[in-house]
């Protein structure tokens, strides 16, 4: 408007949607204008240490000589996991042979974590924002949960109780020992 008042962005129609963890009256904020540069992630200069490489393997569930795999807690989900690599790149500076290898781990997680059983679908993430050290999520949807579709899962992840931590540790142990059974070394075990 010319006359100075804020205009309202439209919501957009997923608020609709059933999967849509929120109800009630919403609006959407302001955009910030934009900055001359994107702030520095952990692990960058200015960004401060990286925590992936300062963190030893036994503070992951599956390890290889190229990739780490950590739980995330808590999660209102069966599984939530990193896959890392081991040395710090950013997904850009994968050269070919560490790239064919996320295309496998990314199937090998999947597979793991459907062993757990109960698992709907595999949901698979990759932000970055936050820290410059390669890292993807992986959620497994709990099957027949049909508010945690598509792209509200991790929020669902966030809102919902925590899984129990023995049944945690139990499906960490699954997905471990699947991934072990191709490479690398299981940390949690049952």
């Amino acid at each position: 408007m010319s006359d100075g008042r804020e205009t309202s962005l439209p919501l957009p129609k997923f608020v609709e949607w059933s999967i849509f963890p929120f109800e009630g009256d919403l609006r959407v904020r302001q955009p910030k204008p934009l900055y001359p540069t994107d702030r520095p992630r952990t692990g960058e200069p200015g960004g401060g240490p990286c925590p992936a490489c300062a963190a030893a393997d036994d503070e992951y569930i599956w390890v290889d000589k190229h990739w780490r795999v950590s739980a995330a807690r808590p999660s209102g989900v069966p599984v939530q996991l990193f896959l890392e690599t081991r040395e710090h790149l950013d997904m850009d500076d994968l050269d070919d042979e560490l790239a064919g290898e996320l295309g496998q781990m990314t199937v090998r997680l999947d597979r793991a974590i459907q062993a757990i059983g109960g698992i709907g679908r595999v949901h698979v993430a990759r932000w970055g924002d936050g820290g410059s050290h390669f890292h993807m999520w992986f959620y497994g949807r709990p099957r027949g949960a049909g508010q945690m579709l598509g792209f509200c899962l991790p929020m669902w992840a966030q809102i919902l109780p925590p899984t129990p931590d023995e049944l945690w540790q139990a499906n960490m142990a699954v997905v471990a020992t699947e991934l072990a059974k191709v490479s690398g070394t299981a940390i949690a075990s049952p």
